[in-house]
C-alpha cells in the first residue's frame, strides 16, 4: 500500500472516529436535557406539594380566627346582658344570639380541632416527602454530573483525534487532501474498501482497469462511478 493511501484510510478513520463522536455528545446533550426536565418537573411537584401543606395550614388557621371571633362575639353579648341596661326585646335578641353562636362555636371549634390534626399529620408526611424530594434531586442532580464526566471525556478524545487528523492532513499531497475535502462534503466515507469487483461506497461494478491498478498498489486509485478512494480488503 502506498504511503498517501496509508494517509488517506487512517484520515478516513479519524474522520469515522470523530462523527461517533459527535453522536455520542449530541446524546449526551439531549440526556442531560432530558434529566434537567426531570429535574424542573420534581421542583415543580413538590413546590405543589407544600403549597398544598399551606393552604391546609392557612384553612386552620381561618377556622381558628372564626372560632376566636365567634368566642369573642359571644362574650361581647354576654357582657351586655350582665352589665348593660338593654330593653327587654334587645335582651331576648341577644340571648337568642348567644345560643347560636354557642352552637356554632362548638361546630367550628370541631372543625378547627379536626384541621389542626391535619395540619400536624400532613407536616409528617412534608417532611417524608420533602426528605424523598431531596433524595431524588441528588440522585438526577449526580446523574449529570455522570454526564458532564463524560463529556470531558469525549471531549479529550476529540481533541486527540482532532491533532492526528491535522496531523495526517500535513502530510498528504494538497491534491489528494483537496479531493478528500470534497468527498467529505458529499459523503460520510471518502475512503472505502472494495467489495469483491464493487465499490464499497456506491455498490457499482469496477472495471478491470480500476481492479489491476488497485491490486498493483502503487497509486491511489479512485472509483469511477462515486470518485470514493478505494482500499482492497487485504492491503
Amino acid at each position: 500500500m502506498s504511503e498517501a493511501l496509508r494517509l488517506l484510510r487512517a484520515l478516513g478513520e479519524v474522520d469515522e472516529a470523530l462523527q461517533k463522536l459527535s453522536g455520542r455528545l449530541a446524546d449526551i446533550a439531549k440526556e442531560e436535557e432530558h434529566l434537567q426536565g426531570r429535574i424542573a418537573q420534581v421542583d415543580a411537584d413538590f413546590a405543589r406539594r407544600k403549597e398544598e401543606h399551606r393552604k391546609l395550614r392557612l384553612a386552620a388557621q381561618e377556622r381558628t380566627a372564626e372560632v376566636d371571633a365567634t368566642d369573642a362575639k359571644i362574650r361581647e353579648y354576654q357582657r351586655k346582658l350582665e352589665f348593660d341596661i338593654i330593653p327587654y326585646k334587645e335582651m331576648e335578641f341577644l340571648r337568642e344570639q348567644v345560643q347560636i353562636l354557642r352552637a356554632k362555636l362548638d361546630e367550628l371549634s370541631e372543625q378547627a380541632i379536626k384541621l389542626m390534626e391535619a395540619v400536624e399529620e400532613d407536616a409528617k408526611k412534608l417532611s417524608q416527602d420533602e426528605e424523598s424530594f431531596r433524595e431524588r434531586r441528588a440522585q438526577l442532580e449526580e446523574e449529570i454530573k455522570g454526564l458532564e464526566r463524560k463529556r470531558g471525556e469525549l471531549r479529550r478524545e476529540q481533541e486527540a483525534l482532532e491533532t492526528k487528523r491535522a496531523e495526517i492532513l500535513s502530510q498528504l499531497p494538497a491534491q489528494l487532501r483537496q479531493h478528500y475535502d470534497k468527498l467529505r462534503a458529499r459523503f460520510p466515507n471518502p475512503v472505502v474498501y472494495v467489495n469483491g469487483q464493487t465499490c464499497g461506497g456506491c455498490h457499482l461494478r469496477l472495471s478491470e482497469a480500476t481492479l489491476l491498478r488497485l491490486r498493483e498498489g502503487r497509486e491511489v486509485v479512485t472509483c469511477e462511478h462515486c470518485s470514493r478512494f478505494l482500499v482492497l480488503r487485504w492491503a
